[in-house]
């Protein structure tokens, strides 16, 4: 498979070689793509956005352990749906539907 510079930037992107990406396998048909989409990590815009984020360091997503017992969680597991200490019967009802 061909590689271009760009490619490896772009959130389509396979990281296989035998597809380039899901929308153009075999690499683009004109330079620059149109199609693409920057993979690099959110910046902040303000320094306010930080306080948006750190009222989640407490979060087993952060720490990867229980905010009441620091139990650890897996880290060769996907997170779960619903976060559930199995010692001490934590639940994160953050985003459940009321």
């Amino acid at each position: 498979m061909p590689s271009y510079q760009p490619c490896a930037h772009c959130g389509f992107y396979a990281h296989s070689p035998y597809l380039v990406c899901a929308v153009h396998p075999h690499g683009p048909e004109v330079l620059p793509c149109p199609e693409f989409e920057s993979a690099e990590l959110w910046q902040p815009e303000s320094p306010n956005d930080f306080d948006v984020l750190a009222d989640w360091f407490w979060h087993p997503l952060f720490t990867g352990c229980c905010p009441e017992c620091h139990t650890p969680f897996s880290r060769f597991k996907l997170p779960p749906l619903q976060w559930r200490c199995r010692i001490c019967g934590w639940e994160d009802d953050t985003f459940t539907d009321a």
